[in-house]
């Protein structure tokens, strides 16, 4: 699993962030606080395939996996951005079970509701 430095604030924001949420409201506010965050460029993905095309079309920095999807996971994204090298955080509702994240190695999950210093954290020490 890639590392995040140990010194995020000296860290500079991630050129590329990959979203995959299937909540339009929630892909909003995040992507725009993402922006606001000073991130290069983010990208949106509501489920596995079209994360997965994204993956294949660009080079991400950091992804940002809301851990279920509808009647799917994100596990199947998080395994090609292991192999790629791309910092993962998984984002989940509160009660869920976050075994899955955990199986990853990650030690970055994001609980819903998450705001703007939830992502500050995240993406400085990305």
């Amino acid at each position: 699993m890639p590392s995040f430095p140990s010194d995020p604030a000296a860290t500079a924001p991630p050129s590329l962030v990959l979203l995959v949420e299937d909540s339009p409201i929630i892909a909003m506010n995040t992507e725009a606080l993402l922006l606001e965050l000073e991130v290069g460029g983010v990208r949106t993905a509501a489920n596995v395939a079209e994360a997965l095309a994204l993956i294949e079309a660009e080079r991400f920095d950091l992804a940002i996996l809301d851990l279920h999807l509808g009647d799917e996971d994100s596990l199947p994204v998080a395994e090609r951005l292991v192999a790629l090298a791309v910092p993962i955080v998984f984002a989940t509702g509160f009660g869920e079970d976050l075994s899955p994240a955990s199986a990853w190695g990650t030690a970055h999950v994001l609980k819903k509701p998450y705001g703007f210093n939830d992502l500050e954290r995240i993406v400085r020490g990305a």
